[in-house]
């Protein structure tokens, strides 16, 4: 099954959109938001492979959670306003659909969706990646990548010595890697085996500092599940 989730403001929209998807048998709607601030605990609360996006919410709008969130799944945009296709692609978007929503169109958009059992396999230490940045071309070991930092569409690759960039969103880059990488926030992803010292922070969550001096704060509900994962 391929669990969903709707945002929207409009309780009338996402009744609409349960409704069609019920004759969809490998879909499972399993939550539901109506905010920016509703979504971003959802997505951390419950496990979701596909979400279906408004972009006008009462608090802001759909790009906002896709910023918030730690972890973003993939995304179908369903909007009254023509004028964010450009931009919701640039956030990796399925489609983007105007409403009211054609059954036929949904379902256009739906054959786009991955299922889980198709997402590649996670990439093992010791294999080697290739990154293109610009002009500049790296082929290194993973595990000599100290960490992973989000910006914008793009993720920069943190080496020893050079630090490239590549068009991929951190989310993306997390499905990709084994629990040697930590997710310490939205914004960063750690190679636990540089942690050279951990530090209590004042947020709730943690300090690290790697061997290459890089300091990356663990988000306070980071935290709790670094410490589920290395506790006795």
């Amino acid at each position: 099954m391929i669990r969903v989730a709707i945002v929207d403001d409009s309780r009338l929209a996402r009744l609409e959109l349960k409704e069609q998807l019920q004759s969809q048998t490998q879909f499972e709607v399993v939550g539901e938001a109506a905010s920016v601030e509703e979504a971003v605990q959802l997505l951390e609360s419950v496990a979701i492979d596909l979400l279906l996006l408004d972009i006008d919410l009462p608090d802001g709008d759909g790009f906002d959670v896709l910023t918030q969130a730690d972890s973003v799944p993939q995304v179908i945009f369903v909007t009254a306003f023509d004028e964010f296709a450009i931009k919701s692609f640039e956030f990796n978007a399925l489609d983007y659909l105007l409403k009211p929503v054609r059954s036929e169109r949904l379902q256009q958009a739906l054959e786009k969706v991955v299922p889980h059992s198709a997402v590649p396999d996670k990439l093992k230490a010791d294999q080697r990646i290739f990154i293109k940045d610009g002009e500049q071309c790296f082929f290194v070991n993973l595990s000599d990548v100290y960490a992973f930092e989000a910006m914008g569409n793009y993720t920069r690759v943190h080496l020893a010595k050079d630090i490239p960039a590549i068009y991929r969103p951190l989310s993306a880059v997390a499905e990709r890697l084994e629990q040697q990488f930590f997710r310490a926030s939205r914004s960063w992803i750690v190679n636990t085996d540089y942690i050279d010292s951990i530090d209590a922070a004042l947020s709730g969550g943690f300090e690290v500092k790697l061997r290459n001096k890089l300091k990356i704060n663990i988000s306070k509900r980071q935290a709790s599940e670094f410490r589920r994962l290395w506790s006795l």
